[in-house]
């Protein structure tokens, strides 16, 4: 929807109170459209400290704190009793002698052989004798022959019996005799032992003091800040402004405007159309009190400082 704006009609004008300071300015330009427009009060800021908070005395109860912990208790003392130990037996092998060595003597007789022997009857000798024959002579002298001859020796065979092996005496060595037995020894003789039975302790819980209950006064002092105190230095004042209208303004120059509304981050809603109706007038309105402008109409001022060129 398009804003007209207009200039009021002469009656309405005659009728208000001080007709000439409700006329625009006497210098306005043909095309030129004024509006009434709010001129925001003018401030001029300076810092003050003020007390924002005064001093305070608080008293603060620190409650005991305690902790559990853990405690044994003894309930029976150590004690001890003596416990038998039996005999440890073993069986060892041991040899036993059965029979001791033995020695054993026989007489082993004597043999004996038969054997021929010669005993010498006569002994060999020589003799002479008389010869025999031609054979033997030796000359022809007397005839007579004598030879030397050996009568051998006589003898006389008769047998007999000669020890062949002397009797001697034989020992025999019968090797001792032993046996493996197997036997239970004691290895260990009985004993007794101190069997140790431990003391008998109970776990309880118990709650320690670790800090006392307490009492603390904090004084809090009091606690200032500095704020901008705004002074007036001029009151808020309705005054004639140039405006856009119908009759100067364009839908090009609205949509640079819409544009640099967006720019300068505020959300239209819609695509820029050109068109000036309550939501692009709304969020001027919002821009021009973001700035501290005059509100009212689409001034020069909030043109300008939205940098639009005409």
């Amino acid at each position: 929807m398009k804003m007209v704006l207009g200039v009021a009609t002469a009656t309405i004008l005659l009728s208000t109170p001080s007709f000439a300071q409700q006329l625009p300015p006497a210098d306005a330009k043909a095309g030129e459209c004024y509006a009434k427009v709010l001129i925001p009060a003018n401030y001029d800021v300076t810092p003050e400290e003020v007390m924002v908070q005064p001093a305070s005395s608080t008293f603060n109860k620190t409650p005991a704190v305690y902790k559990e912990t853990e405690k044994q208790i003894l309930i029976e003392e150590e004690s001890y009793e003596l416990v038998p130990v039996s005999p440890v037996y073993e069986l060892v092998s041991e040899t036993v002698l059965i029979q001791p060595e033995q020695i054993i003597k026989s007489v082993v007789p004597a043999t004996f052989r038969q054997e021929e022997k010669k005993v010498l009857v006569s002994p060999a000798r020589f003799e002479w004798k008389v010869g025999r024959g031609a054979y033997e002579k030796l000359d022809t002298a007397t005839g007579e022959i004598m030879c030397r001859v050996e009568i051998p020796a006589v003898f006389e065979t008769f047998s007999q019996r000669v020890v062949d092996k002397p009797a001697q005496t034989k020992e025999e060595v019968i090797p001792a005799r032993y046996e493996t037995v197997q036997r239970r020894v004691m290895k260990t003789p009985p004993t007794t032992t101190k069997k140790i039975i431990p003391a008998k302790f109970k776990t309880i819980v118990i709650k320690e003091l670790v800090a006392p209950e307490k009492f603390e006064v904090i004084e809090t002092p009091p606690r200032f800040a500095t704020v901008q105190k705004k002074n007036l230095v001029k009151a808020e004042s309705v005054e004639w402004r140039q405006i856009l209208c119908e009759t100067n303004t364009t839908p090009g120059i609205i949509r640079r405007i819409q544009n640099a509304l967006v720019t300068s981050g505020y959300k239209l809603g819609f695509t820029p159309d050109g068109e000036l109706g309550p939501g692009t007038q709304a969020i001027i309105r919002r821009f021009q009190e973001d700035n501290g402008l005059p509100t009212g109409g689409l001034t020069l001022s909030t043109i300008k400082k939205l940098g639009v060129t005409l």
